[in-house]
């Protein structure tokens, strides 16, 4: 299920994902994500950007959902540094 957080007039959205199946109790994750402002069509590639990790894996879905939203605030912090 997509997860979603506000960070400096944006939207972070990720998914955990399993790196592989059928799910077990020790699975591994990677995640997907995105960012953009509010309102976004994300049907237009330029109103988003994607990121992703699929080499790394994260031992718990936790793992993945935090290593997914540092990502995301660090696309966010640069867009903001190279606006400025």
């Amino acid at each position: 299920m997509w997860e979603k957080i506000d960070y400096k007039g944006f939207e972070i959205w990720v998914l955990p994902i399993l790196a592989y199946g059928p799910p077990a109790p020790d699975t591994p994750y990677h995640y997907n994500g995105y960012v953009c402002r509010p309102g976004a069509d994300l049907h237009h590639a330029g109103q988003r950007t994607q990121f992703y990790e699929l080499g790394d894996v994260f031992q718990t879905e936790a793992e993945a959902l935090d290593a997914a939203y540092r990502a995301g605030r660090d696309i966010v912090d640069t867009s903001i540094a190279t606006a400025e």
